[in-house]
């Protein structure tokens, strides 16, 4: 079931809007909003994209309590607001967390912002098939993270999603929809949310505990996803960084303890693989751009990356050949993020990603 809003409910009329979404209030949300209401029509699925952190979670929140409210909702008499009312039966609901028509699966446990989703929590939802919502005029599911669904339960939801229940919504959020089954994508409207600016992150950073200097340096890394941003302000995930950028410059010296610590939890799994896409996309930017244009890169790991790419253009005989090897890296990456989902030998999967580093000169690309 969907968790109870946080405290800062309790002094807010509706669910709150994060700094991360009130970005988005005039480009997504009231368009969004207003054109449920002008049609009087909600698709029945809708996919929520965009980097981690950006407010997808936020917005089917936000939406969610919308389209309960009693007296704003698209069959509401009352003119069009993209606020819910706030004080309704359905709005109190939302903010005191006991709505009955809306419900949430996550990843449960001490993994849950990386953890899979699994058949058993769509069984529940396969055997309500045929009830209507209790209260109002929809029934809505939120599925948070569906790339991380296992394919049994990407395939039990797709069974769900051919032919949804009528006053039945489902929204779907995804970092990478690329992950997703593409028949399950091609049921599905999409909405995509464009990455926070910089300075948002930076605003929001200061809410942490972070020294200064570490919080510019995580906004500027973030590329936009306020969740990569707050996890690069705390200690663990900083001096893991720093672990990762000498991996960069001596391979062969910080293998071992690498993959030992990535495949000890399957946060840490995802906070290597963000990194070195991070680390990837900057040599591959600051090598493609012509002499003179070229971009510096970022902060603390401008020397190492500089040692870096003299070391992988002298073995490798050029920049061309430098940029195959770092884009087959990004590509690898890219594969690992689907497999890391499986039940498999995370030890295996990191020695696959990571042991090329070693032999950049004999690596076919």
């Amino acid at each position: 079931m969907a968790k109870a809003p946080s405290a800062e409910a309790a002094h807010s009329p509706v669910l709150p809007l994060p700094p991360a979404l009130v970005k988005h209030q005039a480009r997504v949300v009231e368009p969004l909003l207003k054109r449920w209401k002008g049609s009087g029509k909600v698709p029945p699925v809708l996919l929520i994209t965009g980097p981690a952190g950006c407010g997808k979670r936020e917005l089917a929140y936000y939406a969610s309590q919308w389209l309960l409210c009693e007296r704003q909702g698209p069959g509401a008499p009352a003119e069009f607001s993209a606020s819910p009312c706030g004080s309704c039966p359905a709005c109190m609901k939302a903010l005191r967390g006991s709505w009955v028509d809306f419900v949430e699966i996550r990843s449960e446990g001490d993994d849950a912002d990386s953890g899979t989703l699994k058949i058993d929590q769509f069984r529940a939802l396969r055997g309500s098939l045929g009830f209507g919502a209790f209260d109002g005029s929809y029934r809505i599911t939120l599925v948070q993270n569906a790339e991380r669904m296992t394919s049994q339960a990407a395939n039990s939801l797709l069974k769900v999603l051919e032919e949804p229940p009528p006053g039945w919504i489902f929204f779907l959020t995804a970092a990478d929809p690329s992950l997703l089954l593409p028949t399950l994508v091609s049921r599905c409207q999409q909405l995509k949310l464009q990455p926070l600016p910089q300075d948002t992150v930076l605003e929001i950073l200061t809410e942490t505990q972070a020294p200064e200097e570490r919080r510019a340096l995580a906004a500027e890394l973030s590329q936009g996803s306020l969740d990569r941003a707050r996890a690069l302000c705390e200690d663990e995930p900083w001096e893991a960084r720093k672990a990762i950028l000498k991996f960069i410059e001596e391979p062969q010296a910080e293998l071992v303890s690498l993959i030992d610590w990535a495949a000890a939890e399957p946060k840490n799994l995802s906070l290597l693989m963000d990194q070195l896409e991070q680390l990837l996309f900057d040599l591959i930017r600051s090598n493609t751009l012509p002499v003179g244009g070229q971009k510096r890169f970022t902060g603390d790991g401008r020397k190492a990356l500089e040692r870096h790419t003299e070391t992988i253009v002298k073995l490798r005989g050029s920049k061309e050949r430098a940029r195959e090897f770092w884009q087959a890296r990004a590509e690898r990456l890219f594969r690992a993020r689907k497999e890391a989902l499986a039940p498999l030998n995370k030890k295996i999967l990191l020695q696959d990603i990571l042991m090329p580093w070693l032999h950049p000169a004999s690596e076919r690309t």
